[in-house]
């Protein structure tokens, strides 16, 4: 009988920890931003109780599972009694398949030719309508971006015209665009947009922080296989550290200002939850 008992509460437990736990994510707020020249983007948001003019501002952009409302949820908590509004918008794969790289190439490098569906300065856009729409009144936003969306974020920083940015974090980025000659998207020969020296000059003086998990080691059908991607290095542990040690030694032999920031986070494999964990250390403060 008392097995019985133990079971059946064990049961009830679990129907109603199931049921609070689909009730808090179905709280979720989201709206569909139209107004620009590329396919509607849902963007799933979290404000906090009371909004004014310190309240800050905090884009979250996912990996290639496109999981933008677990990304938000995993977030709101780290930001709990926080003054901070967060957005995570979802890039679909049926409208923006190559949104890691901007939509300005594929993964294997093959630019993609239309240039209306590029997302440079997308999230600046966005800034300037959630502005607006909740009556914020910051003028820098925070990023952060894990896995597709690390790639996102750091490609967004190069590419964009002064991205109004205050702080970003890329963490366990699949591979990087380095500021070398290869082609784009794999360095910055050929890009598919008017490009030149002041974005580099501007990207390296951005207050950057680029994350690793040093067990972010394996090599799978996730992990991007082109010659351009694997000319970086085997794996996302190799290719974060040549990325920033290449790019630390062209700001040594340029004499440039440099902000940026490598962190290896110990004993962590492909995990957002706990990459985001160790961002929350350098976005939330």
């Amino acid at each position: 009988m008392i097995m019985r008992l133990n079971f059946f509460n064990f049961s009830i437990f679990i129907f109603i920890f199931s049921i609070t736990t689909n009730l808090y994510a179905a709280k979720l707020d989201k709206f569909t931003f139209t107004s620009w020249n590329k396919p509607d983007l849902d963007v799933f948001y979290h404000l906090p109780n009371t909004i004014d003019n310190n309240t800050k501002i905090l884009f979250v952009i996912h990996g290639n599972s496109r999981n933008a409302d677990d990304y938000l949820n995993t977030w709101i908590k780290l930001a709990k009694g926080q003054n901070i509004a967060i957005f995570a918008p979802h890039f679909k794969r049926t409208s923006f398949i190559s949104f890691n790289t901007l939509q300005m190439s594929t993964s294997s490098g093959r630019i993609r030719t239309d240039k209306n569906l590029y997302l440079n300065n997308s999230i600046d856009i966005l800034f300037d309508f959630i502005k607006s729409k909740f009556s914020l009144s910051q003028e820098l936003y925070n990023i952060y971006g894990h896995s597709a969306g690390a790639q996102f974020v750091h490609r967004y920083l190069l590419m964009s015209d002064k991205p109004k940015v205050k702080t970003a974090v890329a963490a366990n980025a699949g591979w990087y665009t380095f500021l070398d000659g290869s082609n784009f998207p794999y360095g910055l020969s050929n890009p598919p947009i008017n490009f030149n020296s002041s974005n580099v000059r501007d990207f390296l003086q951005m207050d950057f922080h680029v994350l690793i998990g040093s067990a972010d080691t394996d090599i799978t059908s996730s992990v991007n296989q082109s010659n351009g991607a694997n000319n970086q290095g085997a794996n996302r542990f190799q290719r974060a550290n040549n990325f920033f040690s290449y790019t630390q030694k062209i700001v040594d032999q340029n004499k440039l200002e440099f902000n940026w920031s490598f962190q290896i986070v110990n004993g962590v494999a492909h995990s957002n939850s706990r990459m985001s964990r160790a961002a929350a250390q350098i976005l939330l403060n």
